[in-house]
C-alpha cells in the first residue's frame, strides 16, 4: 500500500437510507458533495448497522464491537468506561480527537469529569438527553444560539427553557446546527490538522422531526412510495411488526395526511434534509482541502441505521428489515483507487479497518475484520460474505409453546423480541427469540414482500444459516439462547 494517511475525518448522519444519494443511484437527488466523495473513494454498495437503532449502533461503530459485548443494548444507555473508543485506541501514539454533534452514548455535553471517552476537543449540539440542567448545563449549541439573540422557548422535563429539535430544524439556515457543526469542524481542522488527529461530526439529520430548511427543494408529487407500502403484510411476518404498522396506521404523527399525499410529502422534506445535510459535509470537505490536510486523510461517509421511510408502511428503524438495516459506507483512502464493492460487510468492522489503514495494532478484543483487502483489490467471495445483526429488547422471557393462546403470550411475544439476523449471500435469517421466524431471498425478493421460511425445499437454506449463526455467537460469546427454527 502507498504510504499511510496519519489522520481521519469520520462524517456520519443519523438515520439515513443509502438510496437518498445520488452515488447510491437516485438520479433525483442532489447530494453533490457527498457524490464526489464517493467518486474519489470505495463505496460499499451493501453496508450494514449491528442493531437498527441509534446507541447500541453507535457504539459498535466507535468500539469495534458487538450491542452484546459493548453492552449499550438500547437507546440512552452510556457507553461503559471500561470499553474503549477508536480514540482511546489510537491517544496514546499522539492522536487529538474531536468530536461535534449527537453522541447519545451518555456525557452527552463531554465534561472531562464523566470521560471522554478519548476526544480531547468536544462541541456538543443535544440538549435532549440531559436530564438536569441546573447541574449539567446546556450543549454549545444551545449556548451558540442565545449568543446570537435567540430566547430558548421550549420547557425540558426539569423544567429548563431549551431549544427542542423541532425549534432548532425551523431556525434559518445559517444558525441551524449543520452549519454550527460544520463551522465548528473547520476551527478544529484550522487549529490541529498539522497533527495527526481522529474528527469525528455526527449531524442529526435527516432524522426526525422531518423538517428543515429544504423542506420546499423536491416536488412531494414527484416521489415514490415503495411497493410495500401498498401491500399488507403477511401473517407470518413477526407480530411485533404487524403491530407496530397498525399503530402508524392509527396514528402517524409525521405525516400531515396518513395518506398516500402525505406520505410522499413526508419523503419529500426527508430527502431535503439529506441535500441540507451534504451542503455542509461539502463545507468540511472543502477546508480540509484548503488546508492541504486532504492527502494525508482517511475520509469516511456512514449512518447510524437506516430508516424505513414507508416500506411495509413503517417508518424510523427497530425492526430487521434492509430499510432499517442498510447503511451508506463511503471511504476515501489517499493512495487507493475508487471503486465499488457489492460484497455484503458490516460498520464492526470499520474500527479495525481504521487502524489498519494507519497501521496502528488492532487490540485482540475487537470483534470486527478489517477491510483493507476489500479495500485495495475489490469483491472477494461475495456470496460467502457474512453479517450478523443483532436486536436486544426489554424481555428475554417467553413463556411455554409460544402459542398465542391468551393476552398475556401476545403481550410477552411483542416484549420478547430479541432477535440475530444473518445474511450470507442473497440470503437472510431472522431468529426471533419468540419463536418466529423469516427468511428472505434478497436477489428474487429486495423488497422483502414475501416471507420465504415456509416454502418448500427451504430447510436445507436455513440448517445452513441457522449453523453459521450458532458459530457466530461461540465466535462472540453471545449467550443468547436462540430457538432451533430447523423443522418449525
Amino acid at each position: 500500500m502507498p504510504d499511510r494517511p496519519k489522520s481521519i475525518l469520520f462524517i456520519w448522519t443519523d438515520q439515513q437510507r443509502p438510496d437518498t444519494i445520488g452515488a447510491y443511484g437516485n438520479p433525483k437527488i442532489q447530494t453533490p458533495h457527498v457524490d464526489r466523495l464517493a467518486a474519489g473513494g470505495i463505496l460499499f454498495e451493501q453496508a450494514y448497522c449491528t442493531q437498527p437503532v441509534c446507541s447500541p449502533s453507535r457504539a459498535s461503530v466507535l468500539t469495534g464491537l458487538y450491542p452484546h459485548t459493548h453492552r449499550v443494548l438500547q437507546n440512552n444507555i452510556p457507553l461503559p468506561q471500561d470499553v474503549p473508543t477508536i480514540a482511546e485506541l489510537i491517544r496514546d501514539r499522539g492522536y487529538t480527537g474531536g468530536y461535534v454533534g449527537k453522541w447519545h452514548l451518555g456525557n452527552e455535553l463531554g465534561r472531562p469529569a464523566l470521560n471522554t471517552h478519548g476526544f480531547d476537543v468536544w462541541v456538543s449540539t443535544e440538549d435532549t438527553y440531559t436530564r438536569d440542567r441546573a447541574t449539567e448545563g446546556y450543549s454549545d449549541y444551545h449556548h451558540f444560539l442565545v449568543s446570537r439573540g435567540y430566547t430558548p422557548p421550549d420547557e425540558a422535563r426539569d423544567g429548563a427553557k431549551v431549544f427542542s429539535r423541532p425549534t432548532a430544524a425551523r431556525l434559518p439556515e445559517e444558525v441551524g446546527k449543520p452549519a454550527f457543526q460544520a463551522a465548528a469542524c473547520a476551527r478544529f481542522l484550522e487549529t490541529h490538522g498539522r497533527e495527526p488527529f481522529l474528527l469525528m461530526v455526527s449531524f442529526l439529520e435527516p432524522h426526525p422531526p422531518y423538517f428543515s430548511p429544504f423542506d420546499n427543494l423536491y416536488p412531494p408529487e414527484e416521489m415514490e412510495l415503495p411497493e410495500s407500502w401498498y401491500r399488507e403484510m403477511e401473517d407470518i411476518v413477526p407480530l411485533r411488526y404487524r403491530r407496530r404498522r397498525q399503530a402508524y396506521a392509527g396514528r402517524d404523527p409525521h405525516v400531515d395526511t396518513n395518506d398516500e399525499r402525505g406520505w410522499k410529502e413526508l419523503k419529500a422534506r426527508y430527502w431535503g434534509a439529506c441535500t441540507l445535510v451534504d451542503k455542509y459535509v461539502g463545507r468540511i470537505l472543502q477546508r480540509l482541502e484548503a488546508l492541504d490536510l486532504a492527502d494525508d486523510t482517511i475520509v469516511v461517509y456512514s449512518t447510524d441505521h437506516g430508516e424505513m421511510l414507508g416500506e411495509h408502511r413503517l417508518l424510523q428503524k427497530s425492526v430487521q428489515y434492509e430499510g432499517a438495516a442498510r447503511v451508506p459506507l463511503i471511504m476515501r483512502v489517499p493512495g487507493l483507487a475508487p471503486h465499488r464493492i457489492a460484497t455484503p460487510t458490516g460498520q464492526i468492522d470499520i474500527v479495525p479497518t481504521l487502524l489498519d489503514l494507519l497501521d496502528q495494532p488492532a487490540p485482540a478484543h475487537l470483534q470486527g475484520t478489517s477491510l483493507v483487502p476489500l479495500l485495495a483489490s475489490g469483491d472477494r467471495a461475495p456470496d460467502d460474505a457474512e453479517v450478523v445483526i443483532e436486536w436486544n429488547g426489554l424481555e428475554r422471557q417467553i413463556s411455554g409453546s409460544g402459542e398465542l393462546s391468551d393476552a398475556r403470550e401476545v403481550e410477552a411475544r411483542l416484549r420478547s423480541v430479541d432477535t440475530r439476523t444473518i445474511r450470507r449471500g442473497r440470503w437472510k435469517l431472522n431468529v426471533h427469540l419468540s419463536r418466529e421466524f423469516e427468511l428472505y431471498d434478497l436477489q428474487q425478493d429486495p423488497g422483502e414482500l414475501h416471507n420465504a421460511f415456509h416454502d418448500p425445499g427451504n430447510e436445507p437454506i436455513i440448517r445452513a444459516l441457522y449453523d453459521r449463526l450458532l458459530a457466530w455467537q461461540r465466535e462472540t460469546n453471545d449467550t443468547l439462547e436462540l430457538p432451533n427454527p430447523v423443522g418449525t
